[in-house]
């Protein structure tokens, strides 16, 4: 067992730690594409801002039956014509929420708006 060294425990206020225990229990997944400049462009934003994240290609088979059995997803993105999903999407594991046309404004990623639905 380790134990914490109480001078570093002092050191922490609790908003950082509630924030590191927001961060280390969310899960944030960005769906992706090949040759999306977009796409890309999340990407860098998450890096940039040491956001940990997990990629999902809307390529893959696998993910492709993963979304479609999620009824948040199928109401979201799909009718009685079909699914139509315009990359990069973001999804929040905690709430269940999916996030598309909302990531990005007329200068590129909307960072603040990205920050407060991950609230961090």
């Amino acid at each position: 067992m380790e134990y914490l060294d109480q001078d570093i425990l002092k050191s922490l206020t609790n908003d950082k730690i509630t924030k590191n225990c927001r961060e280390f229990m969310k899960k944030f997944h960005i769906i992706s594409k090949e040759d999306c400049s977009r796409c890309e462009n999340l990407k860098n934003w998450f890096k940039n801002n040491k956001i940990k994240y997990e990629e999902w290609s809307i390529q893959d088979n696998e993910v492709k039956k993963r979304l479609l059995k999620d009824p948040k997803f199928l109401s979201s993105f799909c009718d009685e014509n079909g699914c139509i999903v315009l990359t990069p999407v973001l999804y929040l594991d905690e709430s269940g929420k999916y996030y598309m046309k909302q990531l990005f404004g007329i200068d590129g990623v909307r960072g603040e708006f990205i920050k407060k639905i991950l609230e961090i």
